[in-house]
């Protein structure tokens, strides 16, 4: 409840509150004083202070993963751009973190005085322009616009799926809001945007008639899916279609992979030959969410999909094709189109579609008489023998995603890695905000030491807030991704520092956690096993045997990079 005369801090925080979201990361700052107040004062939200700005854009991110939302407080300047990575990072993977910033106040700025924390040039808005490119909407409060201002703010940010930036100068902060408080409705009641109505039939009139000419139709569903929270609707749709699906990479796991019409991951080249050739030689792709075909996820730009036979169905748009030749070839869209609306009037109209045979995926298994060595291979073995259904599985970009995005999730098993903008660092933080946003469900980590050394101080406050993650380090000693994709060159600059890992929980403060070094097959086994078990956080140290997987060949990174001319690649195939 939003209390009687809020100030501008207290309204903007409570609004947010409302929402339904229930943890703050951030550091304190003095110009945000008055922000950090109302935050601890506001008996729904807990303050989350994390080791840098950073690592708590980071956690931000992973817990608007899980629950929908986040909310990060930040200082002015110093704070606000120390964030500003993990910002950007949850822009492009379509999160809304509701970034608060305190700004020195009105009186101190008109000064134009030099004033920590600026260039000392009397400029203040430096800042904020930096800040509000990692954003989809942004704003400065007063106490006259802060009760309209933030259901602007708030509306655009669900609508995207993106940051938003809120800045409060630290006098008008602690003002009373001018106008009558709005009291908020949590997350999943709050109305999604409104469908033309003539451009939604025309849309799905046109999607009807593709697909009663449809002979082999694929449907590739997107990761907005999991942000707006439609994988229930789309799983009814999957039901009553009977189309069979692939992910790729980015959109692993957006609904359960043990649902039976579930073909498998589609990354171009480097797909299952069977699930490639079904996929790509579908006549009709629904593309149910805007799937991006980035450079990552189609194994290295390896799709061979015909944009012809794609109908893309974004959250606020539909996009179809018009024409079959290629030279003259133009994209109709239909716009203002929800994408909740049109999955809505599909399952309602929809025929039941006879679908071939299609591939279907099966679990990596560990090869009999396998050695006790580690190797990327056994690994990948082993993890898929140990997850179980609910688990939220958090893979740090670089080699550790690359072997375990190809493993089959149980039932209900979540999956979540930066794919697009593939910060390394990104997963240690983010599994703490995961934790926090689900404690019911265990998270467990799998990252490289080299990824883990850029974040690994977020330990500390994971045992300050008692979340109970299982985290597996891989140590191979390198920055292992880089290393592979330049091809195993040995350069000095992708050695790390040695780390005694497994110390690592203890000698920053998490009491009772299960630690343990292995290096072997059966010391992992041994390892997981009382991880699973161990009421509390558990950090296993994985020494690999095996330190780098074979090299990209020469033409995969000269075509991933662009190194050579086109005719190169249009020659080779």
């Amino acid at each position: 409840m939003i209390k009687n005369n809020p100030t501008t801090a207290e309204y903007a925080v409570q609004r947010l509150a409302d929402l339904g979201i229930r943890h703050v990361f951030g550091l304190p700052g003095d110009y945000a004083f008055p922000i950090d107040d109302a935050i601890e004062s506001n008996p729904n939200l807990t303050w989350i202070v994390c080791s840098n700005e950073l690592n708590a854009a980071y956690s931000a991110d992973g817990y608007a993963r899980v629950f929908g939302a986040s909310i990060l407080s930040t200082t002015y300047g110093v704070g606000e751009l120390g964030a500003i990575a993990g910002v950007m990072g949850a822009k492009a993977e379509r999160l809304p973190i509701f970034h608060l910033v305190g700004m020195p106040s009105t009186r101190l700025m008109r000064t134009r005085k030099p004033l920590h924390h600026t260039f000392g040039d009397g400029e203040f808005n430096h800042f904020h322009q930096l800040s509000s490119a990692t954003a989809c909407v942004s704003t400065i409060l007063t106490p006259e616009n802060a009760i309209t201002e933030m259901e602007r703010v708030i509306a655009i940010a669900l609508s995207q799926r993106q940051p938003a930036i809120i800045a409060i100068a630290g006098d008008y902060a602690q003002m009373p809001v001018i106008g009558n408080p709005i009291q908020g409705v949590p997350l999943h009641q709050v109305s999604p945007p409104k469908s033309n109505p003539q451009e939604l039939e025309c849309a799905v009139k046109t999607i009807l008639q593709r697909l009663e000419q449809a002979q082999q139709p694929v449907i590739l569903p997107c990761f907005t899916l999991l942000r707006y929270g439609l994988t229930e609707q789309f799983t009814h749709l999957l039901k009553v279609t009977g189309i069979p699906y692939a992910t790729t990479r980015i959109d692993k796991a957006v609904i359960s992979e043990s649902h039976p019409l579930y073909m498998g991951m589609y990354r171009g080249a480097t797909s299952e030959s069977a699930l490639r050739e079904y996929v790509e030689s579908a006549d009709l792709i629904l593309d149910i969410g805007g799937v991006l075909f980035d450079d990552v996820s189609t194994g290295h730009g390896s799709a061979r999909l015909d944009r012809e036979k794609i109908i893309s169905i974004h959250p606020h748009h539909v996009e179809i094709l018009s024409n079959i030749c290629h030279i003259n070839s133009q994209s109709h869209t239909y716009s203002p189109v929800w994408i909740g609306d049109v999955i809505s009037n599909l399952i309602e109209n929809i025929k039941p579609i006879s679908s071939k045979k299609f591939p279907q995926p099966s679990p990596i298994t560990l090869e009999k008489n396998a050695s006790q060595a580690i190797t990327w291979q056994t690994l990948r073995a082993t993890m898929q023998n140990f997850l179980e259904a609910e688990d939220i599985l958090i893979c740090e970009s670089g080699l550790s995603v690359a072997f375990l995005s190809s493993l089959l999730l149980p039932k209900n098993c979540s999956f979540h890695n930066q794919t697009l903008w593939a910060a390394i660092g990104w997963a240690t933080p983010a599994t703490f905000g995961a934790a926090l946003a689900n404690p019911q469900r265990r998270v467990i980590l799998v990252t490289g030491d080299g990824a883990h050394q850029l974040t690994a101080n977020e330990i500390g406050t994971m045992g300050r807030y008692g979340v109970k993650p299982i985290i597996i380090v891989l140590n191979n000693g390198i920055f292992g991704i880089e290393e592979f994709l330049a091809g195993n060159k040995s350069n000095i600059y992708n050695v790390l520092s040695p780390w005694n890992y497994a110390q690592i929980p203890h000698a920053m403060g998490c009491e009772n956690w299960y630690c343990q070094k292995v290096t072997s097959l059966d010391e992992l086994n041994n390892a997981l096993e009382k991880a699973r078990l161990h009421n509390n956080g558990a950090y296993i140290e994985v020494v690999l045997t095996e330190k780098i997987p074979p090299a990209l060949s020469e033409k995969i990174y000269a075509q991933r990079y662009q190194l050579l001319p086109i005719d190169t690649y249009l020659s080779s195939g």
